[in-house]
């Protein structure tokens, strides 16, 4: 009975391929452009794969007639040179493409699973796409029927040697299933990471698919294994993006407090360029948001940012431009007082100076400062220094005065020691035979003691300002 359906089948399959080189004849006679007749043709050629087998005896007249048809048609729509031109190329990328799927699947530990892929390509090559020129038929060929030739002689090598496949192919799962397990072992704290790591597993749980068969008694063991990692890892997985979607609202009320932080401190007149670094860290500090609108917060956010920017440089510029005509102002005042010099003129120059205001370069300030010293000092006038820092304590900035008054400090202090190691050295020296030593530390001791008290009337002096 069995035999009878089988025959029946095979008939009925002659039958339909029969019907279908018919409808490839009557193909060339419609009036139909040739887009529609190539669509429809693609159809048959599609339909004649799905079609079983036939009886042998009839098989080989069948698949010949079939094939004339088929190279009557491409004669006949290659007479359009513009469709041929643009078929042959796409036909060529497809086989190449085909190539390109043959190496991967050559690669398979698998190699019966290999072949068994191999087959699939092999009839699409065959029944299902066009010609190509022939410049580039030849090497298409070459490289595919290379390609077949190792995938066979891998499989008969497998069959053949069986055992040993066995173990590499256990060896190659264990691996894998090692590789699996340390790369879930630290679970990322964000979706980048996740999405990564979710595609390193999948590329991993492919791998170890594709890996050929090992011994049954092993087989069910390893199974077990990988499935209880898999089920794990999908567990955590969607606990975090069950959490995620609870970070999202968070992180997105963060990102808008940023922004309404820094459209606040915009408007003020000075900006700080290492507040607005810091602000833009913790923005993009925050993790777990949307992509669409953590695009669109990043969009407000580092508009905002340059536009700060933008202020703290037109603000730099219109600094610049005052400074530069302040110093052209200080710098008349200096050359009118050092070319006509008097002592009077001094406190009219000095009024005039303070009224321009300060700039961040000292250099007019400087010259200025040195200029009155050396003219004060060709007068030989006394307390020379105590009129300049009189005039430093007018003309300079709080800070500088600061800085200033750090320095006498200093000095001060530097004395103060000096003396004290003075005077505990004065404990070791003995008798008359060292009073020339003595009589020198004496003399450093009362010299440092002037030098204090000088510098301490002009911290005095500078500290009133």
């Amino acid at each position: 009975m069995k035999r009878v359906n089988t025959n029946i089948e095979l008939k009925k399959n002659h039958e339909l391929k029969l019907k279908l080189i018919e409808e490839l004849k009557d193909l060339l006679q419609k009036d139909d452009d040739n887009k529609s007749k190539y669509e429809k043709f693609l159809s048959l050629r599609k339909s004649w794969i799905s079609i079983g087998k036939v009886p042998g005896h009839l098989a080989f007249g069948l698949n010949n007639s079939y094939d004339h048809q088929v190279k009557v048609f491409y004669d006949f729509i290659y007479l359009d040179k513009d469709f041929k031109e643009i078929d042959q190329s796409n036909n060529k990328k497809i086989k190449e493409e085909i190539i390109k799927e043959a190496l991967r699947i050559e690669k398979y530990a698998d190699k019966l699973k290999s072949y068994r892929e191999l087959l699939i390509y092999i009839r699409k090559w065959n029944y299902q796409i066009g010609p190509v020129k022939t410049q580039d038929e030849e090497e298409l060929n070459s490289k595919f029927d290379s390609i077949i030739k190792n995938i066979k002689e891998n499989k008969k090598d497998y069959l053949k040697n069986r055992g040993k496949f066995d173990e590499e192919n256990l060896k190659l799962k264990k691996d894998l299933i090692s590789k699996l397990q340390n790369a879930i072992n630290n679970l990322p704290k964000d979706k980048n990471s996740w999405i990564k790591l979710i595609n390193q597993v999948s590329k991993i749980k492919e791998e170890f698919i594709n890996i050929g068969p090992i011994k049954i008694s092993e087989n069910n063991e390893i199974w077990k294994e990988f499935k209880e990692i898999n089920r794990n890892f999908i567990k955590e997985k969607n606990l975090f993006f069950k959490g995620l979607k609870k970070d999202y609202s968070v992180n997105i009320n963060k990102q808008s407090e940023l922004i309404n932080e820094l459209e606040a401190y915009s408007k003020n007149k000075k900006l700080d360029k290492k507040h607005l670094i810091e602000v833009r860290n913790k923005f993009k500090s925050i993790l777990n948001v949307p992509f669409k609108r953590n695009k669109e917060n990043w969009n407000s956010f580092n508009e905002l940012y340059n536009k700060c920017f933008e202020k703290i440089d037109s603000s730099k510029s219109e600094e610049s431009k005052k400074e530069k005509e302040i110093s052209d102002n200080q710098k008349k005042l200096k050359d009118d007082l050092l070319k006509d010099f008097s002592i009077e003129k001094i406190d009219l120059i000095i009024d005039e100076w303070k009224k321009l205001g300060n700039t961040k370069s000292l250099k007019q300030t400087n010259e200025l400062l040195n200029g009155i010293e050396k003219k004060l000092k060709e007068l030989e006038l006394n307390d020379v220094d105590d009129k300049i820092l009189e005039i430093k304590s007018k003309i300079l900035n709080k800070n500088t005065i600061n800085t200033e008054k750090s320095k006498l400090k200093k000095k001060i202090d530097d004395y103060t020691k000096l003396i004290a190691q003075l005077e505990n050295n004065l404990n070791f020296i003995k008798g008359d035979s060292e009073s020339g030593i003595l009589s020198n530390v004496h003399s450093n001791i009362k010299n440092y003691k002037s030098q204090i008290k000088k510098l301490q009337k002009n911290l005095e002096l500078i500290s009133k300002v």
